[in-house]
């Protein structure tokens, strides 16, 4: 080294990043809440999957995502159920995955709906509700109330009454933590259900019955009047900004509503937007839009779905996208269902009492 010249400092070597549990729980917990993302990364190493089916984690993981992804739709075909997945791989979920409770001897049992990843069913031979986790793969059932023969039970509600508002895959079914109740199809708003029932006619005299509120808290029923519409196809859904919302179908598109209370505690519908089924033939130009089809609402995800002659259709409500789920002109019943799923996690080892 020559006269007067010094030698370069020495660049300090870097800090090693911390290597403890906490710290890869908080990337863990930022993987996409897809049926693959867990169980691929618990293969890694015995440590990741120690923590990754960890039940404190997992609740973590549930919580830090709160919408659930939709794993796909049970389809009623005159009473012969079906689980229809709509993920593309490895987040697929099989048919044969998901297979619904048998009927117990002679009668038949119907499907009634589904929410906070659990389904219901109506068994009219036992005269039974049943209520079923299909990632557990356990189910309660609970006797109708006496009088009550389920003869002209169409749809239900299952509702999770637990501090998160959901099961998915996690936590007991027991009478403490869950209601149900057998009506036509609703939306859970906060914590009041709605429903909307066609009017029907006796005797010559129309009986419109618009839409029908049950408070949670109250143990009570109110009737709200529908918007000054003729449209068909009417649906309840629950607005961005948690309230109680409409879909109403007509040949220009789907215009959605919301409910809205003054001060005085005087509801009125107010329109928001109108969805252009138009939008569609982006998806496919070629084709033909038939009349379509209000099939259904996930609360969770906050979409509905519509069914056309071109397949059935989700369409979020805050980016108004659209989504292409099943291909054909399906004659068929579906609900979407939505949860958590980790197979080999502990996601579907859920404690789930089997009384039947």
């Amino acid at each position: 080294m020559s006269e007067g010249t010094t030698s370069p400092a020495l660049e300090p070597e870097p800090a090693p990043l911390p290597d403890d549990d906490d710290i890869h729980r908080e990337i863990f917990l930022r993987l996409p809440p897809l049926p693959s993302s867990l169980p691929r990364a618990s293969l890694v190493c015995k440590r990741w999957r120690r923590l990754l089916s960890d039940p404190d984690f997992l609740r973590r993981f549930r919580a830090h995502h709160r919408a659930p992804p939709l794993l796909g739709f049970f389809a009623d075909e005159d009473g012969d159920i079906e689980f229809v997945p709509t993920l593309r791989r490895p987040d697929r979920i099989p048919s044969a995955r998901f297979s619904p409770p048998r009927r117990d001897g002679a009668g038949y049992l119907s499907f009634l709906g589904c929410r906070h990843g659990l389904a219901l069913f109506a068994d009219h031979a036992r005269l039974e509700a049943v209520v079923w986790n299909p990632i557990a793969g356990g189910q309660r059932r609970v006797p109708f109330p006496p009088g009550f023969n389920g003869e002209h039970v169409y749809k239900g509600a299952v509702l999770s009454s637990s501090g998160d508002g959901h099961v998915h895959g996690g936590g007991p079914l027991t009478p403490s933590n869950w209601y149900w109740c057998i009506v036509l199809p609703g939306v859970l708003v906060r914590n009041q259900v709605y429903w909307v029932l066609f009017g029907t006619s006796v005797d010559n005299l129309e009986i419109d019955l618009d839409i029908i509120e049950f408070d949670l808290d109250r143990q009570s029923l109110s009737v709200i009047q529908k918007p000054d519409t003729n449209d068909p196809g009417l649906q309840a859904l629950r607005t961005e900004d948690n309230k109680l919302g409409l879909a109403t179908l007509s040949k220009q598109g789907i215009q959605l509503w919301q409910r809205e209370t003054n001060s005085d505690g005087v509801g009125r519908w107010v329109p928001l937007k109108t969805i252009e089924l138009d939008k569609l033939r982006a998806i496919s130009p070629s084709m033909r839009i038939c009349p379509a089809t209000i099939l259904g609402f996930d609360e969770d995800n906050n979409a509905f779905f519509i069914c056309t002659n071109m397949g059935l259709y989700m369409i979020q409500l805050e980016s108004l996208q659209f989504t292409r789920l099943l291909d054909g002109d399906p004659f068929t019943a579906y609900y979407p269902y939505t949860s958590f799923y980790g197979a080999g996690l502990g996601v579907d080892r859920a404690e789930v009492s089997n009384n039947a």
